[in-house]
């Protein structure tokens, strides 16, 4: 076996921060409403890079690389002790919850900024922002309906991420962290292009001045 590339540090980077932004964003409640707003707004653009990425990223961060097919979900599913096929990118079950996530967090996210408008006259929807909508909470209830989906969805992937680990006995939890894979040659290495790289360094800079912006810029339109 060898060892191959299968996820650059740009895949591994948003992994993680798309945990933390979580994270962070679910646990901190309605006393601290700017800083969960704050750390809505950056899980966003996590969610949108992402999202841009699985159509200009690398091979295997490709929606086209995911595997959708129903019959091998199945297949996955109901043989969780025999590794049946070895998949260099994302398995049947991960590549249908990374897709649900995505969903559930653009859900969350614009449930989020609509409530924030609603409820509390802040934000880029505040113009929406009325006693009679306030008093119906139906933008609270949305936003969280939707992020504990999420997080349902989140436990799920993660539980389906260790039986694949030490069960299937897979290496996929490792490659998040290493970015390399057990493979049979070194065939599968991918590798990122000058577009990739532009893009992935233009999304840093992106990200830094959001949190700048969100932090330091008096009455910003997005949390003020």
């Amino acid at each position: 076996m060898e060892e191959s590339y299968i996820w650059t540090l740009t895949n591994r980077i948003v992994h993680i921060l798309f945990v933390i932004l979580f994270y962070l964003t679910y646990i901190i409640n309605d006393d601290f409403l700017k800083l969960h707003a704050m750390f809505g707004y950056l899980f966003a653009l996590v969610i949108l890079f992402r999202v841009i990425w699985g159509f200009i990223g690398p091979k295997y961060s490709k929606f086209k690389d995911f595997d959708f097919n129903r019959k091998n979900l199945k297949e996955y599913l109901l043989n969780p002790f025999s590794n049946i096929k070895k998949h260099i990118g994302h398995n049947p079950a991960s590549s249908w919850a990374i897709v649900a996530m995505l969903s559930f967090g653009f859900i969350t996210i614009i449930t989020g900024m609509l409530a924030y408008g609603v409820d509390e006259n802040k934000g880029i929807f505040s113009f929406l922002y009325s006693q009679s909508l306030r008093d119906m909470e139906i933008m609270e209830e949305l936003h969280s309906l939707s992020a504990n989906l999420f997080l349902c969805v989140v436990i799920i992937h993660v539980l389906g991420s260790l039986i694949d680990k030490y069960i299937k006995k897979n290496d996929g939890i490792d490659s998040m962290i290493t970015g390399y894979k057990k493979t049979l040659d070194m065939s599968f290495i991918i590798d990122t292009n000058i577009f990739q790289k532009s893009i992935s360094i233009a999304s840093v800079f992106i990200f830094l001045f959001a949190i700048y912006y969100l932090n330091f810029i008096p009455n910003n339109i997005l949390i003020k």
